[in-house]
């Protein structure tokens, strides 16, 4: 779902390419997803033979939910550290970013 919100409109084999996933359990995962309302199927605009995956409105505000829980747990979890540990975090943060960076 981050990725058709983040990229936009892909097909099932698009999306299982770029998950490393294979297409077949691409197709299932979207399935669930389609289901649950999450996502929906449309034609591709150029390839009557493809079709594309969205996500709805529904599965953007579930994103939009989920990472707002998830913001709002990480800044009571922090809140409950004591200064040294919120600068350790802090410190560690800067490491990770600067390795992924790499």
């Amino acid at each position: 779902m981050k990725r058709l919100a983040t990229d936009g409109p892909a097909t099932i084999a698009d999306l299982a390419r770029a998950e490393s996933m294979k297409p077949q359990s691409m197709g299932t995962t979207i399935a669930a997803l389609e289901e649950m309302g999450m996502v929906e199927r449309k034609p591709h605009p150029t390839d009557g033979r493809q079709v594309n995956i969205l996500l709805t409105a529904k599965g953007a505000a579930v994103r939009k939910s989920a990472g707002d829980a998830k913001r709002t747990w990480l800044a009571q979890a922090i809140g409950q550290l004591d200064e040294q540990e919120r600068e350790t975090l802090f410190a560690a943060g800067e490491i990770i970013k600067r390795l992924a960076e790499k």
